[in-house]
């Protein structure tokens, strides 16, 4: 395999990981931005001064247990490491 092969493999897999990565990440915010909403108004219903019903906003931890798979945040990381070592496997190739 080439070295220039080799850069191209690397530079795919880095957009690949970065890609998984970004859209993994994104979904654990939401899914943590929605609980930490729904923690607010569940406090702000408490007050005392809160008029008006009470909606109750369960079950917000799902959200969170369904964001804690981590399969796509794994094989986002190995992307990224396998990008790494190509990188320096076609380093060392140029050099010697």
């Amino acid at each position: 395999m080439s070295i220039e092969t080799i850069k191209i493999i690397a530079a795919i897999f880095g957009i690949v990981g970065s890609g998984i990565l970004a859209y993994r990440v994104t979904g654990i915010l939401s899914a943590l931005s929605l609980v930490a909403g729904c923690h607010e108004v569940n406090i702000q219903q408490l007050m005392p001064n809160h008029q008006g019903d009470i909606h109750n906003l369960d079950n917000s931890t799902a959200h969170v247990e369904k964001s804690e798979k981590k399969g796509l945040l794994i094989t986002g990381f190995i992307f990224f490491i396998l990008s790494g070592v190509l990188q320096l496997i076609a380093l060392l190739m140029a050099n010697a």
